[in-house]
């Protein structure tokens, strides 16, 4: 595999920078905090976002909803999340951060700050604006292209 990516020029050096910041946000979230990296996302949402369901969370970070019900129930083993089932329609489970998730999501910024800054520590402040702006611009081209392929495979 990694021969055929390294024949790919930007996206295997996109994919080797991933990996590299997520082994380290691995290491320092799994170690210090006993927590996966895949379940900062849905902390961060719910922090902006109490009492979403499943299925609104797997789609505001665009993964399966049964990768999330996974995730969900190991976070509420864990004591981050805690599930309540909606008053007016039952058959919709709604999430909510609990207080012990709550106080993790101020350690967990800062180890989300310190990726960010071994990342780009050898970059003028130009240059990070810039290659901000870089990557923005090429998500949003990327959501629309990807969004416009989809729909044509449905």
């Amino acid at each position: 595999m990694n021969e055929l990516i390294e024949n790919v020029g930007i996206l295997a050096l996109l994919n080797s920078i991933q990996r590299s910041v997520f082994k380290f946000i691995h290491e320092r979230t799994l170690r210090e905090f006993n927590i996966h990296p895949g379940q900062i996302p849905i902390l961060f949402v719910l922090k902006k976002h109490q009492g979403l369901s499943q299925k609104e969370i797997a789609k505001r970070i665009g993964v399966e909803q049964g990768t999330v019900a996974i995730m969900l129930r190991r976070m509420e083993k864990n004591g981050l999340v805690k599930r309540i089932q909606d008053e007016l329609d039952k058959r919709i489970t709604r999430v909510y951060l609990s207080e012990k998730s709550e106080n993790l999501l101020k350690k967990l910024s800062a180890v989300l700050r310190e990726a960010e800054e071994l990342l780009l520590s050898n970059l003028s402040d130009k240059e990070k604006q810039e290659l901000e702006e870089l990557l923005k611009k090429i998500q949003e081209d990327l959501k629309q292209k990807v969004g416009e392929y989809c729909s044509k495979e449905a």
